[in-house]
């Protein structure tokens, strides 16, 4: 049987690395966070001596990541490291501990990946209001500007991963904070294990990831699933949002297909079938 490896693909500043540590609670599942970026930095020395790893200790002290720093700072190719990582991986935690790489991007080695490998690639996506509001708030970039790139990015990277022909999942982060459980269940059975409630408190993570988003040790949003809702306040979205209803369809197909369906009364939170379910169960 092949070693199962989840591959968490999509846009930066999508949620990936609070995905990452939640599946990191499942007891089958460890993520390691951005592997690509840890095996092509610049500077991977720096990278172990200062950054902190989601298990709270430095990259060079992790108790996974200090035996792998001779590895990054190699110059062989990034797919001999990963054959490297893998051997690790599985000395430390068995052969049928599954591994999750949030490194997002369609990088040439998931085609080596899918080869070798059970791989199964999560492909979320933020809603693009959500996503250009925060990266506005952050970089001053022209929102139209920035919808168009979200847009461009998002079909640019689904189109080559199904050019691999692997298998993608699309997952909305919305749909993920909102409804974070309803969600995992649907992910577990995508990936093939079992749900665990484990997930739904990501603070209690065995992921250890040490390039990623600070959310990693933010102690508050590891708390749970939280959700930003500032964009929905601002007033410079609201009086753009007819330049933006050419991207509403695709943000629709991405990020809300698992609540939408062919009617919203298919969603079995609020729909019809959970009532009519109750009332047949309670006699009403």
């Amino acid at each position: 049987m092949l070693k199962k490896i989840i591959y968490i693909a999509g846009l930066g500043h999508s949620g990936s690395t609070i995905l990452d540590m939640a599946l990191g609670c499942h007891p089958n599942i460890i993520g390691l966070g951005e592997i690509y970026a840890v095996f092509n930095k610049d500077n991977p020395d720096a990278l172990f001596e200062k950054s902190t790893c989601s298990c709270g200790k430095k990259g060079a002290d992790c108790d996974f990541w200090k035996d792998l720093q001779t590895i990054s700072s190699s110059n062989e190719a990034t797919e001999e490291k990963y054959r490297k990582l893998i051997k690790k991986f599985s000395e430390k935690y068995g052969d049928k501990m599954i591994l999750t790489d949030s490194s997002k991007n369609s990088y040439p080695y998931l085609q080596f990946l899918n080869k070798e490998f059970d791989l199964r690639i999560i492909y979320l996506t933020r809603d693009y209001r959500s996503w250009v509001y925060s990266r506005f708030a952050r970089t001053r970039k022209p929102m139209l500007f920035l919808a168009l790139r979200w847009y461009l990015e998002n079909k640019k990277l689904l189109y080559v991963l199904k050019k691999y022909g692997l298998k993608i999942m699309t997952v909305g982060y919305e749909e993920l904070a909102m409804y974070p459980k309803h969600i995992l269940k649907k992910i577990t059975d995508f990936i093939g294990e079992e749900y665990s409630d484990s997930m739904l408190s990501p603070k209690h993570t065995k992921s250890h990831i040490i390039n990623g988003n600070i959310s990693r040790v933010d102690e508050d949003k590891k708390e749970a699933f939280f959700y930003d809702l500032r964009w929905m306040t601002s007033g410079r979205l609201a009086r753009l949002s007819s330049f933006f209803a050419v991207f509403n369809k695709f943000n629709k197909r991405l990020v809300y297909s698992h609540i939408s369906g062919k009617s919203k009364n298919d969603f079995f939170l609020f729909g019809k079938e959970k009532k009519e379910l109750l009332l047949s169960e309670h006699n009403e």
